[in-house]
């Protein structure tokens, strides 16, 4: 599917087909993932949590192809003084993505389910650090082909990565009594500037 979406992107888009070409060579590999990953311990199979995963996943590269054919004018590249940082937004975020999709290989999924639970890597400065790739991608993107549709399509995206998240931290929590800990610990897309943390009780004096 995504090979498919590739060759149409970089016929018709060839601006955008060349910011998301990492991203769809990515997508193959994550693909091997599913050969090498854990079973299960837990698992969410409600029409909700897979309308999130399917839809967080494959909503923003819909939304372009079709999007491309009805209005071509809303993804027109335009330089800006700002655009040096947008390509570096997508860039770093499709590396920064990958290295914690292979962080995360013998735990990934799509749809909510609790394999493992890796707090090392990328995990340990963001408990979704996968997300916070594709947020800094989407990002840069939107600053090198700015428009209120890729905007507006954007927050829907970031609605359904948030009921996401939710959905599967609250399948990890169910399999990991000590991921409460490392929620208080860790942020959700990256650390929390002056995050509280739990005071261990004093111990009586003798």
């Amino acid at each position: 599917m995504f090979a498919v979406w590739a060759t149409l992107t970089l016929s018709k888009m060839p601006a955008v087909g060349i910011m998301l070409a990492p991203t769809f060579l990515f997508e193959l590999a994550v693909a091997i993932s599913f050969l090498i990953r854990d079973e299960p311990r837990a698992a969410t199979k409600s029409l909700r949590a897979r309308l999130s995963a399917y839809l967080g996943s494959f909503f923003m590269i819909a939304f372009l192809q079709v999007g491309q054919r009805s209005h071509p004018e809303w993804f027109v590249p335009q330089m800006s003084p700002f655009t040096p940082l947008a390509i570096v937004m997508w860039l770093g975020g499709t590396l920064w993505t990958a290295y914690a999709v292979w962080h995360l290989r013998y735990a990934f999924s799509i749809e909510p389910a609790a394999r493992r639970l890796v707090t090392t890597g990328p995990f340990a400065f963001a408990r979704h650090p996968v997300y916070t790739g594709y947020c800094v991608q989407y990002l840069g993107m939107l600053i090198t082909m700015p428009s209120l549709a890729f905007g507006l399509a954007l927050l829907v995206w970031t609605l359904l990565m948030a009921d996401r998240m939710y959905l599967e931290e609250s399948v990890l929590r169910a399999a990991f009594p000590e991921y409460a800990d490392y929620k208080r610990r860790v942020g959700a897309l990256g650390p929390v500037p002056f995050r509280r943390v739990a005071r261990q009780p004093d111990v009586a004096r003798v």
